[in-house]
C-alpha cells in the first residue's frame, strides 16, 4: 500500500463523521506525509499501520474532550497525558529526514571531490593536450582560410597590373594592348569575387569555430556542476 492508496482507503472510512472533522484529519496526515518526505513514506505507512487503525483513533478522539485534544503521529490523541518524548518524536523523525538528505547531499560532494583529486594527474595532462592539439588545428584552418584571401586578392592586383601593361601596349601593338586589357579585366573580375566570397566564408566559419571551441571547453564544468548539484 501506498500513500494514495492509504490516504484513499482513510477517507472513506471516514465519511460517517463530519466534514469538517473529515477535512482537518485527512489535512494533518497529508500534512503528516509531506514533512516526513516521499523517501520515508513507507515507513510511515508501517507506524500507523492500517488507515482502519487510524480511523477508529480518530473516531475516538472526536468524542472525547476537544479542548485539550490535538493530532500526533499516533493519531488523535489527549494533549493532557502526552509525555515530553511523544510530544517530540514527530519533530525529532522530520528533522532525522531533513538531516539524512544534507548528510547525503555532502557525502555526494565529498565523493566528486576525491574523485577529481584521485583523476587530476590523469585528467589534466590529456585534457590540455586536446587542448593544444585542437588549437593547433584552430590556428592552421585561420591560417589557410586568411591564406585563400590573401591569395584571392593578389589574383585581382595581378589582374589588374595586366590590364595597365596592356594600356601600356595600345600605342605599340593594339592587338596586343587589347588582349591584355581583356585578360586583365578577367583576371581582375575573377580574383574579386574569390576575395568577396572568401572573406564571407572566414567572417562566418571563424567566429562559428571560436565559439565552438569556447563551448567545448566550458562544457567539462557545465557537467561537473550539475553533477555536484
Amino acid at each position: 500500500m501506498n500513500r494514495i492508496e492509504f490516504m484513499r482507503e482513510l477517507e472513506g472510512l471516514l465519511a460517517n463523521i463530519s466534514v469538517e472533522e473529515r477535512t482537518q484529519a485527512i489535512q494533518y496526515y497529508n500534512d503528516y506525509f509531506d514533512d516526513a518526505g516521499v523517501e520515508n513514506e513507507a515507513h510511515i505507512i508501517s507506524e500507523l499501520e492500517s488507515p482502519q487503525k487510524v480511523a477508529s483513533i480518530i473516531k475516538a478522539g472526536f468524542r472525547a474532550d476537544e479542548a485539550s485534544s490535538e493530532y500526533s503521529e499516533t493519531g488523535y490523541t489527549d494533549t493532557r497525558f502526552q509525555t515530553n518524548e511523544e510530544m517530540t518524536k514527530q519533530e525529532t523523525f522530520r528533522e532525522s529526514g531533513t538531516g539524512g538528505s544534507k548528510s547525503r547531499n555532502n557525502s555526494k560532494t565529498l565523493l566528486w571531490i576525491i574523485v577529481a583529486v584521485c583523476a587530476a594527474p590523469i585528467v589534466l595532462p590529456l585534457a590540455m593536450g586536446l587542448l593544444a592539439a585542437f588549437a593547433g588545428v584552430l590556428i592552421a584552418m585561420f591560417s589557410v582560410m586568411i591564406s585563400i584571401v590573401i591569395a584571392s586578392a593578389s589574383i585581382a592586383l595581378a589582374g589588374i597590373a595586366v590590364f595597365i601593361a596592356g594600356c601600356a601596349h595600345l600605342g605599340i601593338f593594339v592587338p596586343l594592348g587589347i588582349a591584355l586589357i581583356g585578360a586583365g579585366l578577367i583576371i581582375f573580375v575573377l580574383g574579386l569575387i574569390a576575395t568577396v566570397f572568401s572573406g564571407k566564408v572566414c567572417a562566418i566559419v571563424i567566429p562559428s569555430v571560436i565559439k565552438g571551441f569556447v563551448e567545448l571547453c566550458r562544457k567539462p564544468f557545465r557537467r561537473k556542476a550539475v553533477s555536484v548539484s
